[in-house]
Formats: C-alpha cells, sequence, structure tokens
C-alpha cells in the first residue's frame, strides 16, 4: 500500500481552497459593482425624464 503524505495533500486542499474563495469573492464584488452601475444608469434616466417632463 502507498504511504500517502498528508500534510502535501492538506496544503493542496488548502490552495484549491483559497483559490475558489478568491474567485468567489471577485465575482461577489463585480456583482456589487454591475448593480451600482444599473442604479446611477436608472437614476439618470429617471432624472432626464423628469427634466424633460417639466
Amino acid at each position: 500500500m502507498k504511504h500517502i503524505n498528508w500534510w502535501s495533500v492538506a496544503s493542496v486542499a488548502l490552495m484549491a481552497a483559497s483559490a475558489i474563495l478568491s474567485f468567489g469573492h471577485d465575482l461577489i464584488e463585480q456583482q456589487k459593482t454591475d448593480e451600482e452601475l444599473h442604479d446611477m444608469v436608472q437614476e439618470e434616466v429617471r432624472r432626464q425624464l423628469e427634466e424633460k417632463n417639466q
């Protein structure tokens, strides 16, 4: 039977988990940025429509 180096297995698992968490954090930041941009555009359209209707 092969001898498994559990420290190596744990190290690789921790690196993978760190990469996944980092990627998830980047996705959340991107989503937040997209939502903020959408809100800014919506507010600008509303403001322009109000000016047009006056």
